[in-house]
């Protein structure tokens, strides 16, 4: 089924920008244009200036330059985003607290949790393994989940939050960053290799990674346009 398309004004007013200074990249003087102009959106891929505009439901937003997505209408409200968003904390709570998998070889069971297991891991001479592992199945999914509630809690209240600029960008980053859905491939294709050798039971951790694959889908298909949009209206950002 096609998305509604919803093109953006590509003739909107232009932010003033500070004048150009030797070596200083195209980027930074966009980021200076959207901190004096949040209602301004900036296409990632060609830079094009569009104003911010409210989507319907079931609508997405497109560059009429490139035709590259700037922004999604979820068909859920903020304030059960803000739900995900919570439930999604607690799941990676209980996913790095409870066992992942319960080996039971000849008798002897043995239960590791997600940083138990990185933890072995570096421990066998694979600390590469051990830091992508430990960041894109815990520190951004965390940090992206934390910046959301953040940023959620405070724009459903009618506030826009401190450093609501900076934690935008940061949530950014950690979106593109943040591979949960890997690691519970990665995971799945090692309990089932294992399963020739002992028996290996899912444990509570894994099922509750396999939750938070579905949350954070769901919150990622989101975007960020609406929270853009709602800090615009509710006052100047910083």
């Amino acid at each position: 089924m096609t998305e509604p398309v919803l093109d953006v004004n590509a003739n909107a007013p232009r932010a003033p920008v500070p004048p150009r200074t030797q070596g200083q990249p195209a980027s930074a003087r966009t980021q200076a244009a959207l901190i004096a102009r949040p209602d301004l959106v900036v296409c990632t891929e060609c830079s094009a200036v569009h104003e911010r505009i409210t989507l319907a439901r079931g609508t997405v937003a497109r560059c009429r330059r490139c035709n590259a997505l700037l922004g999604r209408a979820h068909l859920m409200r903020l304030d059960a985003l803000l739900a995900f968003a919570v439930a999604a904390l607690l799941l990676i709570v209980i996913g790095n607290t409870a066992p992942i998998v319960t080996l039971d070889l000849r008798g002897v069971m043995s239960e590791a949790t997600l940083p138990q297991a990185i933890k072995a891991t570096w421990q066998a001479g694979q600390p590469l393994v051990a830091l992508l592992t430990a960041a894109t199945a815990l520190v951004f999914p965390l940090c992206f989940t934390v910046l959301r509630v953040y940023l959620l809690a405070s724009l459903l209240r009618g506030q826009v939050p401190p450093a609501f600029v900076p934690a935008m960008r940061v949530l950014g980053f950690v979106t593109r960053w943040g591979m949960v859905e890997v690691f519970m491939l990665g995971t799945l294709v090692a309990v089932v290799r294992g399963a020739t050798l002992t028996s290996a039971t899912p444990g509570a951790g894994l099922f509750a990674y396999a939750a938070l694959t579905l949350l954070l889908t769901s919150i990622t298909a989101a975007g960020t346009h609406s929270l853009w949009k709602l800090g615009s209206e509710l006052g100047p950002t910083r």
